[in-house]
């Protein structure tokens, strides 16, 4: 409509005096007065060596934004939607640009407006208008009290005065609009507000060297750290009465977040797919398989082979599990089409997942499910450079690059009766071998008690006897001989470098900090509490909220 897209347009400019605030003074309002080093994740400071603690709070930006997973969060939150009906019930993120740092630029801003304006009519003309607006906006005090109950939980803290006014000035702007699109341009000016895209930390009392986030941050950081989203009321109310000051208070609302499942297992599960580099372009359900090898094969069974991977982590987590149940739970999810690759009957399962417990000698941890055996080999024999590559590099961190044309190399010609000597074969030129023999092989042999779409085989497909014994890298100085997958299970379960790892894992995902020196004092503290009998993910996750870089902050750009 005509109106409201005027009203929209001079709402976006009473507000247009913050995008400096957003794209160019970010730099400025740090330095100035700045006795901290001013060096943001992103700029120069050298991070140091992430394994070696060196006490300190590292430097973050005073200006983050919210994450698109983030955004789809909140709207769903404050205003109940999670599709839009005009965008094919895509989330409202599919408008906006791929996460990015920096300064703002004009593409970005822009499809902030557009979703903006699609949520705004959304909401106010459907089901959900009264979690916006729960009054008749031509009523008296209708709008001001709406700016301000609203904007509280928008804004993670009690409007200004000066913002209410700024709002009310879209009810006396010319030509008028109705009240119904004076309260949607309210709503679309809320939304394109940098308050709300932004989760600003300016707080300017000190300790020590660092700054004291105030405590509606405190209460924002620990909502979108456990929720990606924002406080519920509970916690607003502990923000305005000021008991978000100590850590035994910020950790009594963190325990009383992380109880609430249903908000805090999508982020359980964002991290788990981080750790196990579940994203696009990665291996995991890219690939399809050979039906003439493997008829149990089928499309089907790529949906609920992932949201399996989901629920083991959720499981684990959430059941009282440790970092070393993550390698030895014999926790599965199957339904008709899985069921049959764990040597189920298909029939005694419907569409829907469905749990079960496999045998922990055969099936123990996420690596022996077939979302990621499967995912992790190729159209028609095993891989055991993939499987073992994903071990070495993703769970013990080790940085391991690929010999420049690996992936152009042939496939050895030769009788060979196991996939195993194929591997050994193709991996044994000198450019190669050392990597292969040391780091990257031996696991994947371990693993090879598994045929391409994660059923269980006892003789090669080539035909020879299988050899699942391999010398296995779990760390310098630690190599050990494994011959079972419950064996080598066992052992990155235990490992110091595997536990190490997940906690530097869970540290950079909270805190969205590349590993640093300073960050490794937290790590190491983690990583040592991991080692400990009963104490479990869903420990280390409250405890993520005891270090002291968690309430205070050192400003960077």
């Amino acid at each position: 409509m005509r109106t409201l897209r005027h009203l929209s347009y001079i709402g976006t400019t009473i507000f247009i005096t913050s995008l400096a605030f957003l794209a160019g003074c970010t730099g400025d309002i740090a330095d100035a007065g700045e006795e901290d080093n001013p060096v943001g994740p992103g700029d120069t400071e050298d991070p140091g060596d992430p394994d070696v603690c060196i006490p300190g709070i590292p430097t973050t930006t005073q200006l983050p934004r919210l994450l698109n997973r983030e955004y789809d969060a909140v709207v769903k939150d404050l205003l109940g939607v999670e599709g839009l009906a005009s965008e094919g019930n895509n989330p409202p993120s599919a408008l906006l640009v791929p996460d990015q740092e920096g300064s703002l630029n004009d593409i970005a801003w822009n499809s902030y407006l557009v979703a903006a304006e699609r949520v705004a009519a959304e909401v106010m003309a459907g089901p959900n208008k009264s979690r916006f607006i729960s009054c008749d906006p031509a009523a008296a005090g209708c709008l001001e009290t709406t700016i301000r109950t609203f904007g509280r939980k928008a804004f993670r803290r009690p409007v200004t005065d000066e913002e209410v006014q700024r709002f009310m000035r879209l009810a006396t702007l010319e030509p008028q609009g109705t009240p119904a699109e004076i309260a949607e341009a309210i709503l679309y000016a809320f939304l394109a507000s940098p308050s709300f895209l932004m989760l600003p930390e300016l707080a300017e009392d000190k300790e020590g060297g660092a700054y004291k986030l105030s405590n509606h941050e405190v209460a924002t950081r620990l909502s979108f750290l456990l929720w990606d989203s924002v406080p519920d009321d509970e916690l607003n109310a502990a923000a305005d009465a000021g008991q978000l000051t100590t850590k035994e208070q910020i950790l009594a609302q963190a325990q009383r977040m992380i109880g609430n499942r249903e908000k805090t297992a999508p982020l359980v599960a964002t991290f788990h797919r981080v750790y196990a580099d579940i994203r696009p372009g990665a291996h995991w359900a890219t690939l399809e398989h050979d039906t003439t090898k493997y008829p149990e094969y089928s499309p089907d069974v790529v949906a609920p082979m992932m949201a399996e991977i989901d629920a083991f982590f959720e499981e684990v987590t959430f059941q009282g599990g440790s970092f070393k149940d993550i390698f030895l739970s014999n926790v599965a999810y199957v339904n008709k089409d899985t069921a049959p690759l764990y040597g189920l009957k298909a029939a005694d399962y419907g569409t829907e997942l469905t749990r079960v417990e496999l045998d922990p000698n055969e099936r123990p941890g996420f690596l022996t499910r077939v979302g990621f055996l499967s995912s992790y080999s190729s159209y028609a024999s095993t891989s055991p450079i993939l499987r073992g590559a994903f071990i070495t590099t993703k769970l013990l961190g080790v940085p391991l690059q690929p010999a420049p044309g690996a992936e152009e190399t042939p496939l050895p010609e030769g009788n060979f009766t196991t996939q195993r000597q194929v591997i050994e074969a193709l991996t044994s030129p000198g450019g190669c071998v050392e990597c292969h023999s040391a780091m990257v092989n031996p696991p994947g042999f371990v693993l090879e008690r598994f045929d391409s779409i994660g059923k269980v085989q006892t003789v090669d497909p080539l035909g020879g006897q299988l050899d699942t014994t391999g010398d296995v890298f779990f760390g310098e100085n630690n190599i050990k001989k494994i011959t079972t997958p419950a064996e080598l299970m066992t052992e990155l379960g235990a490992g110091p470098v595997a536990k190490r790892h997940y906690a530097e894992q869970w540290v950079a995902f909270a805190t969205g900090r590349t590993p640093n020196s300073k960050d490794a004092c937290v790590v190491d503290g983690l990583n040592a509490k991991l080692s400990n009998d009963g104490y479990t993910i869903v420990n280390l996750l409250a405890d993520l909220t005891q270090a002291d870089s968690f309430r205070l902050r050192v400003r960077g750009n």
